[in-house]
């Protein structure tokens, strides 16, 4: 059995922080379909790049029927089944884009259709992949600053 020790936060940092996040623009400005901060500061072909989109029944506060999505998250608006492979995609897209392929619409995130007798493996591959991608998009786009 093991003790963890967390780290302690002096008060001073622990203020910085909070002051950060409620101040830092490029925090709270997030894609209403994925939870991610949207990016202003990109090329204009950037799967990240923040636009506003009239949504019936969007639930951005203070807009009525506005939403703030990355332009990706607004072209490929499928209700996908859990936020984690949604942000599994983007960070898909960002990834080719930023390796200067092109994007395009990527339903196995480059996990190979199982073979017969082979299920079992295919699942994991998939499992690995989509939170590859996942985390790839929540460090590129919450590690902006």
């Amino acid at each position: 059995m093991g003790w963890h020790v967390r780290e302690t936060i002096d008060e001073d940092r622990r203020e910085r922080r909070i002051r950060h996040v409620t101040r830092c623009l490029s925090c709270t400005l997030i894609c209403v379909h994925c939870g991610l901060p949207a990016r202003f500061s990109v090329p204009a072909g950037h799967p990240g790049l923040g636009v506003v989109e009239h949504l019936p029944g969007a639930t951005t506060p203070g807009l009525p029927d506005l939403a703030l999505l990355h332009r990706f998250c607004r072209d490929n608006l499928a209700a996908e089944p859990g936020v984690a492979l949604r942000r599994a995609y983007l960070g898909l897209a960002t990834e080719l884009f930023e390796t200067g392929r092109r994007i395009r619409r990527h339903r196995r995130l480059g996990v190979h259709p199982p073979r017969p007798g082979h299920l079992e493996t295919y699942r994991k591959r998939w499992r690995v992949a989509k939170m590859r991608y996942a985390c790839k998009a929540c460090r590129y786009y919450t590690g902006s600053h």
